[in-house]
């Protein structure tokens, strides 16, 4: 019992060691020694300005605009069904965080530096734009998990699913999706606000963080809510989606012994195969587009030197930089993944643009 006293005193301890910049009660950031870093200012602002301001945020202009055509589309199709209401929900998720990483980006400019502005820009976009798509982000993965839990139910329990799975349970769900990842926004902006600041170096006075006390305790809600809301999750998701591509082959192959009309089986099989294909696409654009963002997640809990205000901090601007970009390429594509593989969201869009189904014929 003390061994494990002791390990767990000794993961709390390291959890608050982290690179997560530290403030004092006087509101001043303190920053590390930058000696030796690996990537140069110059180079971290070539990344910055290329990834942020040109590529990103031509993602985001898109993504905006795709998510917009599938909450209309949904809300055209109704909501009563658990499936469009969930897929509505991220789409809605998608849509605010892709607004906030439009102002993300803005902010991740290295150049306005030149500008001589009294306001720290890399300071704002922490509070204004970081933690709110960060959340969205988070949102949108919890719901993914729902949505795969409950196709697993479908095809494990066909006949009890909607016992199980009722729109009023599903409102519930999706609420709670959202009320518990914006809830762990709470004590950050308990903590943390902006407020205009002196700073010696620059002889000048500039918005920036400022927190109301020493935030260690912060720090570790912070790693907590990483771990939790977004490593939890992935692993969910994994879990499901196998699952559910194990029970779609076995049932598919079961359905072809037992049914005797071929065109059924052909029809089931074909239907079957789709969504495999759909669960398989959209676990896979998950993992790949969130691992950089669970690996730079380790990294700032186990490596000092890897932090907003660490001795490698340029590392990390650029390692997140990636990781905004593959968030925003998950929120983007999912208008190009529903016209692709569902024939139903096809068919309502074609409805919509009459002109473009001719065009596209």
């Amino acid at each position: 019992m003390a061994s494990s006293g002791n390990s767990v005193r000794s993961l709390f301890i390291l959890l608050l060691n982290t690179s997560f910049c530290t403030k004092d009660t006087n509101q001043t950031i303190y920053e590390l020694d930058t000696e030796g870093e690996f990537i140069s200012d110059h180079a971290r602002n070539a990344v910055l300005f290329f990834i942020h301001v040109m590529l990103d945020m031509c993602i985001c202009v898109f993504g905006i605009a795709g998510n917009g055509l599938n909450i209309t589309v949904f809300l055209r199709q109704g909501l009563r069904t658990s499936v469009n209401l969930s897929l509505f929900a991220m789409s809605l998720s998608d849509l605010i965080g892709l607004i906030f990483q439009v102002w993300h980006n803005f902010c991740m400019n290295p150049y306005l530096e030149l500008a001589d502005l009294p306001i720290n820009f890399m300071d704002l976009q922490v509070l204004t734009a970081g933690y709110p798509n960060v959340a969205m982000t988070r949102i949108t993965s919890w719901i993914t998990v729902y949505i795969t839990a409950e196709r697993c139910l479908s095809v494990l329990t066909p006949f009890r699913v909607g016992i199980h799975v009722t729109f009023k349970r599903s409102v519930v769900i999706l609420i709670l999706c959202y009320s518990i990842n914006l809830a762990f926004l709470v004590p950050q902006y308990a903590f943390d606000y902006l407020s205009y600041s002196f700073i010696p170096g620059l002889n000048k006075t500039r918005l920036g963080i400022s927190v109301r006390w020493n935030d260690e305790i912060m720090v570790y809600v912070r790693n907590i809510s990483h771990i939790y809301l977004s490593i939890i999750a992935i692993l969910f998701v994994i879990v499901n989606t196998a699952v559910l591509v194990v029970s779609l082959r076995w049932k598919t192959k079961w359905r072809q012994g037992a049914m005797s009309n071929q065109n059924q089986q052909k029809a089931l099989s074909s239907r079957d195969k789709k969504t495999v294909m759909l669960v398989i696409m959209v676990a896979t654009v998950l993992i790949v587009c969130y691992s950089p963002a669970v690996t730079c997640t380790f990294l700032e809990i186990f490596l000092p030197s890897f932090g907003f205000y660490a001795k490698q901090k340029n590392v990390y601007h650029v390692a997140w930089s990636f990781c905004f970009l593959f968030n925003s390429i998950n929120a983007s594509i999912n208008a190009i993944v529903y016209y692709n593989m569902s024939s139903k969201y096809r068919t309502t869009l074609q409805e919509m643009f009459p002109r473009w189904k001719d065009t596209i014929r």
